[in-house]
């Protein structure tokens, strides 16, 4: 049985922008190397990934849901189901990210550094059948799900991951003459208030049956032979600040990023105002390694359970149960024959990324990045990773605003994911999959995020 995790794809468009400091640092941290701003400030960010029913529902939604599990049992179930897979039916995977208040600064016109502080969830399900799925949404006492009879099932699982890392970043640039620009960068972080919670197993067969012939209405899931492992680092609790940086409590550990890019040609620069410093190279040649390190979980009040059942019963007391306290609450309804302590080494989720970005006009660009994971397979189904991924994306930019339409191919989708992301002063707003807001848009939902920065250039305007 695996429980793989995947984590969230970077800001949609903003990743790739010249103009991107912070946001593109998490990508890349050469972009400190050289900077465009004397200093950046991230005042809040906040992302996840959403579906239609999030816009139905406002003041009753959460995308900040896998974020929330670790530390509130308060409506989860409700708040889960705004939530959108960026995934094609199988894996179901939600995620949710918090960039905390942080800084860039230029040192000099070649060197830069910056602070980050982030929060990042996720949620992840494999081999979750649609009906299963189905009747999570439409619940079990509307009359929304239809019966089914003796259905095959097999191995699943679904994980809940989430940590906050603080980040210090250098860049610096090591190569400025005209037509060739050259950048490296290195980050180091601390990763810590790292919890992971799990749910795997194996079902011979599922039911949907009706409670009673008088109410069909209700209804009620059947699991039958339900062999399992239920499991967490750390109970649910409230987050304390002491208790986020304590390892008896959450998991820690470090990772590293590193990255370059090369600038070739100057094909604008004679045709460029005094004070214009908008890049004018013709090609920008990129690649970096990001969360490249682990976490190391050794608890003192983790529990992992094993247990068989080989008759289980689900109605919608339960199914909420478990949605708002997740292995916890399974715990409690279907306890275990063995219990242990949760003691392992979590891989972050090590990512290789490559991109070209080609300067079609004055400030017209086109980005080809590839994300894979860094290394395949492993012997520890929890470790994290990034899915493969290849966007391409067209974008308009400059200092103060941009326009960029990111079109993702994610590995095992059915078709690509087209987005929309824009920059107009302090205030951006991306989507990485339009057609996911929309009811006809299937299975798969869109990563949203929105964010406020303040900032001030590094070129010197001319005063006549």
């Amino acid at each position: 049985m695996t429980a793989q995790c995947v984590v969230a794809q970077q800001i949609p468009g903003m990743q790739f922008s010249n103009y991107g400091g912070l946001y593109r640092a998490t990508y890349n941290p050469s972009v400190l190397g050289g900077p465009r701003h004397k200093f950046q400030i991230n005042v809040l960010t906040l992302g996840g990934s959403i579906k239609y029913r999030y816009f139905r529902f406002i003041g009753e939604n959460s995308f900040l849901y896998p974020i929330l599990a670790p530390h509130s049992t308060k409506e989860l179930y409700g708040r889960s189901r705004t939530m959108g897979s960026l995934t094609y039916k199988d894996p179901i995977f939600l995620t949710g990210e918090i960039r905390w208040p942080s800084a860039s600064f230029a040192l000099g016109k070649y060197h830069g550094v910056a602070v980050q502080l982030r929060t990042r969830g996720f949620v992840l399900g494999r081999n979750i059948p649609s009906a299963i799925d189905n009747l999570y949404m439409k619940r079990l006492d509307t009359g929304s799900t239809p019966p089914l009879s003796n259905e095959a099932w097999g191995d699943f699982s679904l994980v809940q991951q989430s940590f906050s890392d603080l980040s210090f970043s250098y860049g610096a640039q090591l190569l400025d003459i005209e037509g060739h620009k050259f950048r490296v960068g290195v980050t180091v972080k601390r990763v810590f208030g790292a919890r992971v919670a799990y749910l795997r197993g194996n079902a011979d067969r599922y039911s949907i049956n009706p409670v009673s012939s008088t109410d069909p209405d209700i209804s009620q899931l059947e699991i039958d032979n339900l062999t399992y492992e239920s499991g967490y680092s750390t109970p649910n609790r409230k987050a304390g600040i002491g208790n986020l940086f304590s390892s008896d409590k959450y998991g820690a550990g470090w990772g590293y990023d590193l990255g370059f890019s090369y600038e070739i040609g100057s094909v604008w620069s004679g045709r460029k105002e005094v004070y214009n410093d908008s890049p004018d190279y013709l090609v920008r040649i990129a690649g970096s390694l990001t969360d490249v390190g682990s976490v190391k979980y050794k608890t003192s009040d983790s529990r992992v359970v094993s247990g068989t059942h080989s008759d289980v019963v689900v109605r919608q007391t339960e199914l909420e149960t478990i949605s708002d306290r997740g292995p916890e609450g399974f715990m409690s309804l279907f306890p275990g024959d063995t219990s242990t302590a949760f003691a392992q080494k979590v891989k972050l989720p090590q990512a290789l990324n490559l991109e070209a970005d080609i300067q079609v006009f004055n400030g017209f660009f086109l980005n080809l990045a590839q994300t894979s994971r860094l290394k395949s397979g492993g012997t520890n189904s929890l470790d994290m990773y990034v899915p493969n991924t290849f966007i391409v994306t067209p974008r308009f930019e400059d200092e103060d605003s941009g326009l960029s339409f990111p079109i993702s191919f994610i590995k095992g989708n059915n078709r690509p994911s087209i987005g929309l992301a824009g920059h107009f002063g302090p205030v951006f707003l991306g989507f990485s999959n339009v057609n996911g807001l929309m009811k006809s848009g299937g299975a798969r939902g869109s990563m949203m995020y929105i964010g406020f920065t303040a900032w001030k250039s590094s070129r010197k305007k001319d005063k006549d």
